[in-house]
């Protein structure tokens, strides 16, 4: 469950993010919905530990993203598309997240299979179109099968 309260961002005194209280139960597809500006990247990166709220707070499964040992395992998100090194593979880039959140080897293959890029996975994401890097970046945010997704594919 993702809990914020008061969550406030500000930047040269203009506030992004103005107060938000929302709950996101388990197991609920939940979006964002705004024009440009309106706050829903900032949230979302103070949501991960990326960006640090000026106010408030925000919890992933009663304690702060950035302390879980395993972040990966909670929460799969894609907030960047192209946040890929360029030089490696599609399946060297989701081998080290792996590695880092203690994920079986075995995984990779999987979310490579379940986005359509089992065939090209030798290839360097450099090479890839935008729609690749899309497909690479959701095979990331599926690759720790957070709780949600488990209970989503039963």
């Amino acid at each position: 469950m993702i809990v914020a309260q008061g969550l406030t961002k500000t930047y040269d005194g203009k506030p992004a993010v103005d107060g938000i209280d929302v709950t996101v139960e388990p197991g609920r597809v939940t979006g964002f919905l705004g024009p440009n500006g309106a706050g829903k990247s900032t949230t979302m990166r103070m949501i991960l530990g990326l960006d640090r709220p000026t106010a408030g707070s925000v919890t992933v499964n009663g304690h702060r993203y950035v302390d879980s040992p395993a972040p990966l395992r909670e929460v799969g998100a894609l907030l960047e598309a192209r946040a890929l090194h360029p030089g490696r593979s599609a399946r060297d880039h989701l081998r080290w997240m792996a590695v880092s959140n203690g994920i079986p080897a075995a995984r990779v293959d999987e979310v490579l299979d379940l986005v359509g890029l089992e065939a090209i996975a030798g290839k360097r994401v450099g090479t890839f179109s935008l729609g690749m890097g899309q497909r690479l970046g959701i095979a990331v945010a599926l690759l720790g099968n957070p709780p949600a997704g488990r209970a989503a594919r039963r």
